[in-house]
């Protein structure tokens, strides 16, 4: 499922004021009592008792956002399920997957984490494990929506103006053009301050807070050094810069499991919202297609 519909929109409506859990398991009793517990934690929940129903139910409820997958499931597993939600949902609408499982294994995680499972509990699950997981997975789920929503916006910045005004290829501004522009970009730098500490974008931070922003657009976590190089000024520098953001908690930093020596950065849930809301405050100051 591709594009920019009214499914789309309303799926990030939705996701901004919260989500459904939806609990997928062939076992009645355990399904109840999973879905006990999420909603004595204060959750709205639903479920599912084969991953062929959680398809369906996924399909038609754009409020389910976090799905809790039993592994050992007839017909199709719950790995299956996750390359499904996966390969059917996941470049439409924010969902966090998590895999329940009796037999844990390093296979049955490697498998899980492939099919972009956020979270592995091991049965029996006490309820502060439930509760700590679904925290986890409700702020991802809430960062997530943020990154659609800023995807979106920054495909309505370009493309009306773009594609409906010609290029000028041979012409120049006019003076006025010039100071139009150029007021656009002060107001631009000043409501930037709206949103972000000012005392903590000096120097080359806002250039790196933009880098790491875009590589969450696309989903992704950036490398510290590439977020470092695109700034242009010394190594250790930018690195210092990186510091500050992360102290000021605008930016996460950890070591990448897959390679000790790569430290990768990503934006904060709020520094995500913040950013949105700087997006869309700039989107308004463009000059719309005549």
């Amino acid at each position: 499922m591709h594009g920019d519909g009214p499914d789309s929109e309303m799926a990030l409506r939705t996701a901004s004021k919260g989500c459904t859990i939806l609990v997928v398991d062939d076992d009645p009793a355990c399904l109840d009592e999973y879905c006990d517990a999420i909603a004595n934690l204060g959750y709205t929940v639903k479920s599912a008792t084969s991953a062929p129903d959680a398809l369906k139910q996924i399909a038609e409820s754009q409020d389910i956002g976090v799905v809790i997958t039993d592994v050992e499931m007839p017909t199709m597993d719950g790995i299956s399920l996750l390359s499904e939600i996966s390969n059917r949902f996941s470049l439409n609408r924010p969902i966090v997957t998590l895999v329940l499982t009796g037999h844990s294994s390093v296979q049955v995680a490697t498998k899980a984490m492939q099919s972009q499972a956020t979270d592995m509990l091991s049965k029996p699950v006490s309820i502060e494990q439930l509760a700590e997981a679904l925290r986890r997975a409700s702020a991802y789920h809430f960062a997530m929506a943020n990154r659609f929503q800023i995807t979106a916006l920054t495909k309505r910045l370009d493309p009306p103006v773009v594609r409906d005004r010609p290029a000028k290829r041979n012409s120049r501004p006019t003076e006025e053009e010039l100071r139009a522009f150029t007021r656009m970009l002060l107001k631009f730098q000043h409501n930037k301050s709206k949103f972000f500490d000012p005392a903590v974008l000096t120097g080359p931070s806002w250039e790196i807070l933009l880098d790491i922003a875009d590589a969450t657009l696309r989903g992704e976590a950036v490398p510290a050094s590439s977020a470092s190089a695109s700034t242009h000024v010394p190594l250790s520098t930018a690195l210092r810069h990186v510091n500050n953001l992360v102290n000021a908690g605008l930016v996460r930093r950890w070591t990448d499991p897959t390679d000790k020596r790569r430290t990768l950065l990503e934006l904060e849930p709020h520094a995500v919202a913040a950013m949105q809301r700087y997006l869309e405050t700039a989107w308004k100051l463009q000059p719309q297609s005549e």
